[in-house]
Formats: C-alpha cells, structure tokens, sequence
C-alpha cells in the first residue's frame, strides 16, 4: 500500500498516484485543491480560515481535529494515526521540509521515532530522503539526483562508503553528516555497525 502525507508547506504538484491521501493542517486543503481524494485529515487547523476548515470538515473521509497545546507536532501525530492503521505501508511525506529551521530539523529526525522507518520517505522539488538501518546496504541511483548526502545517527561513526565517487572506510570516518558524494555506476554500497542513516538524494534548484 502506498500512502502519501501533505505536511502543509507548499508543494509540487502530486504525479504519482497513491492509494490513501493524508493531509496535515493546511496540507489537507492543498489535497483537495489538486483534486485529490481526501482520506484523513488531521491538525489543529491553526494555518486555515474558517472557510477553508468547513471545506476540509466537510469533504475529508475522516478528520481529527487536535488540540493547539499537545506534545506532538501535527506531523506527528499523523504519522502515528497512519503507522497504527498500515504499519507495512509505504509512506511519502511531502510539504515538510523548508521554512522554519527547527520544523525542518524536526521532520528529517521524525520518521526514526517510528518501526519500519525504512518505508518512510520524504520529498520535495529538491530532495529525496530516505532511512537506513544498521547493517550492508545496496542503495540504487536515482536519475534526476546528482548528490548523495548521508547523515549518522548514532552509529559510532561506523559509516563505510564503497563504489561512490567519495569512499569512506570507517577508521577514516571523521565527521557525522557527509554531503555532496556521487555514483559512479547504479549503485552503492553503504554499511554501519549500529544506529541509523540518513540518505538524502538532492539536485540543485
């Protein structure tokens, strides 16, 4: 099952069909605007008028209306509505990144609170981001993305980087977040002894 999550910041277009539509705050609205069928909504809907929040109330499937004080941002509390629903599924997350530092940050770190974060994605005109668990992996070139960044969490700076334009072996690892590597065939090969990877396929504007 694919599912795709509208975060709320503005974003391109949807080309790719999903079989379940989420919208978060405004992100609902920005569904509905495109013509999208809107399965869940959910927020505070502290970002849309009351207009806009009678046409959400109105043609979404399913709403959850949150509360403005909570310990969880919207994001998250709908991704965790939607993993307690489909835990298997494929999650697509767009409108999340850009605008303000500290939701930005947020919502990179977010999907690694959840199980099967490696289905987890998030993507906007620039870049594509993707979660990695420990141990070897064979990740696939993406035409469209030029770069390769990679970020460490928590992985005692094991990260190993093989077949790329920039290898890494471990005892040379020196830094948590390495930007701007490349493919050099279809593939690459990625390892680490513990924690979790951050990929991050990106191209210039």
């Amino acid at each position: 099952m694919k599912i795709v999550i509208h975060a709320g910041r503005p974003a391109q277009a949807l080309t790719e069909k999903f079989d379940y539509y989420v919208g978060i705050d405004r992100g609902a609205l920005f569904l509905l605007e495109e013509q999208h069928h809107l399965d869940l909504a959910v927020g505070d809907f502290d970002s849309v008028n009351a207009k806009e929040f009678a046409r959400i109330s109105e043609d979404a499937a399913e709403l959850f209306k949150l509360p403005e004080e909570k310990d969880q941002t919207d994001l998250e509390a709908g991704l965790e509505l939607v993993r307690s629903r489909f835990p298997e599924a494929e999650v697509t997350i767009i409108g999340s990144l850009g605008g303000r530092l500290d939701h930005h940050l947020t919502n990179v770190y977010l999907p690694l609170n959840f199980a099967n974060y490696e289905n987890i994605c998030l993507k906007d005109a620039q870049n594509l981001v993707r979660y990695l668990s420990a141990g070897e992996h064979t990740i696939k070139k993406i035409e469209g993305y030029p770069y390769l960044g990679l970020v460490q969490v928590n992985t005692g700076r094991s990260l190993e980087i093989k077949n790329a334009k920039y290898p890494l072996k471990a005892k040379d690892n020196f830094a948590d977040i390495y930007a701007s590597n490349a493919f050099i065939s279809d593939s690459m090969d990625l390892k680490i002894d513990l924690g979790q990877l951050i990929v991050i396929y990106s191209k210039d504007s």
